[in-house]
């Protein structure tokens, strides 16, 4: 009934000349077509989906709709669909996300991470415009990889890439699109894991990185690890067949940075010692390796890395006449030891208990980036000895191998014995039966020298493999 009189109502305002219409209200204001007037319902517009609403053929100007998939209202402006707060058909609104919004970087899975902005235009054709800011730690790398400008719809990726060397610490980066007046803002969180500190403030020897450090670093750990030998510091080794410095065991994809402002010296090959076999000498000792790499490595080297000296030779005989008138036969033993390797590789040592032994040890080298490796025994000054009626007379050259310099092989040695053994006979005079060169024997092998970096398959960053001979290397970078 009451739907009847509101349509008589508006009849009989039609009829008398009226232009308004008012439901709920008798007297709608005179500025309105038709005013509704409620405290408990409001206006349904009809609601249509995206497709529904750009399917209405030639819609009137003003002609408005709600949108169910958008949940706005829009209206035709007589060119284009418009949502209620857009002022053209050339407004731009666009969308922004971001993918992961943070992050932690490790640098041990990888030095780099990063994440995914994607954009969209929810309305308009303008161009979206991007740029980020940021206050990164030291060494820590912030780009942007893709475009800056989108067009209708795109991504691009924030990347952040820190090295074993680089700061670390909470990170965020703001990330700034606009378009006309639109802005709009993301935030990425990266969190960039400190590694684990290691000094080496004082000299030392043998230094195993994880085992020193196995609090921080328990044995297979998988860690980022920072290592720096102080200025002034000499890191050695005390055996030729251990390294200096090891990272030891560590997992192989834990990554280590080494900044070395000091010297790492590997141990020098001992001199080979004199035996009393009959002829022959004992090789010199290889020199040690001054680092052994079980993980991958990134070295700053301020300082020096050299690979220990090879050991020299020894050389060495033992000799009895054929019995002699008078005097019998007589023995004779000479030899001389090798030299050490620089650093610090003893020299060969002489046999005891021998008599009438000719030997000389061979001398070590000194210690340290200066150490000078040890010169091989030497017997080369005539020895005359009298027995009885009989004078021996022994003229040698007997040398034994000297010592390597860092990252150099020993020496050979040399052997070179004449025996003159003389007779005094009465009425006769000075005869002497005996004159002979003795055989040359063959002296000991020098030793090779040590490397000065070995990295057992692990890659290294910062020191290319090669053969080195410079202040600061000494000695072959090898795999």
């Amino acid at each position: 009934m009451k739907r009847i009189l509101l349509v008589i109502l508006a009849l009989f305002a039609l009829t008398e000349g009226y232009s308004q219409v008012g439901i709920n209200i008798l007297n709608p204001d005179s500025s309105a077509v038709l005013q509704l007037e409620s405290n408990k319902k409001g206006l349904g517009l009809t609601r249509l989906t995206s497709a529904q609403m750009n399917g209405i053929v030639n819609p009137l100007k003003g002609l408005t709709i709600f949108n169910t998939e958008d949940s706005v209202v829009e209206y035709w402006n007589g060119e284009c669909w418009l949502k209620a707060w857009e002022k053209n058909c050339y407004y731009c609104d666009f969308q922004m996300t971001i993918t992961p919004p943070a992050d932690t970087l490790d640098r041990v899975v990888d030095d780099s991470i990063f994440a995914t902005v994607t954009l969209s235009h929810t309305h308009g054709t303008g161009q979206i415009n991007t740029t980020w800011t940021a206050v990164p730690p030291s060494g820590v790398q912030i780009y942007q990889q893709g475009p800056n400008i989108i067009d209708t719809s795109g991504s691009f990726n924030i990347v952040v890439k820190a090295d074993v060397f680089a700061g670390s610490g909470n990170v965020p980066i703001l990330i700034t699109a606009y378009c006309g007046d639109q802005v709009r803002f993301v935030t990425y969180n990266v969190y960039i894991k400190p590694c684990v500190i290691v000094d080496i403030p004082m000299d030392d020897y043998n230094y195993d990185v994880q085992s020193r450090n196995s609090t921080l670093l328990p044995p297979g750990a998988r860690e980022c690890v920072l290592l720096t030998v102080y200025s002034g510091v000499n890191v050695h080794s005390n055996n030729p067949a251990q390294p200096s410095l090891t990272i030891g065991n560590l997992d192989p994809l834990s990554i280590v940075g080494i900044t070395n402002n000091g010297s790492i010296l590997g141990r020098g090959g001992d001199g080979g010692g004199v035996t009393t076999t009959t002829a022959g000498g004992q090789a010199g000792g290889n020199g040690g390796n001054a680092l052994d790499l079980t993980t991958r490595t990134v070295m700053h080297n301020f300082g020096q890395i050299y690979g220990g000296g090879g050991g020299g030779g020894s050389v060495g005989y033992s000799w009895t006449s054929p019995s002699i008138p008078i005097i019998g036969s007589i023995s004779l033993g000479f030899g001389s030891g090798g030299g050490g390797g620089s650093e610090n590789g003893q020299g060969g040592a002489t046999p005891s208990g021998v008599s009438l032994g000719f030997y000389r040890a061979g001398n070590a080298a000194t210690s340290g980036v200066n150490s000078v490796p040890g010169q091989g025994g030497q017997i080369t000054t005539t020895i005359p000895i009298s027995i009885s009626v009989a004078t021996i007379n022994i003229t040698p050259n007997v040398v034994g191998g000297n010592g390597g310099a860092f990252a150099q092989p020993g020496t050979g040695t040399t052997f070179n014995v004449n025996v003159q053994i003389c007779v005094s006979i009465p009425f006769i005079g000075t005869v002497c039966p005996v004159s002979l060169n003795l055989p040359i024997p063959t002296g000991g092998a020098p030793g090779t020298p040590g490397l000065a970096v070995k990295r057992n398959g692990n890659p290294m960053q910062g020191l290319a493999d090669g053969i080195y001979n410079s202040f600061q290397v000494k000695g072959s970078v090898a795999p």
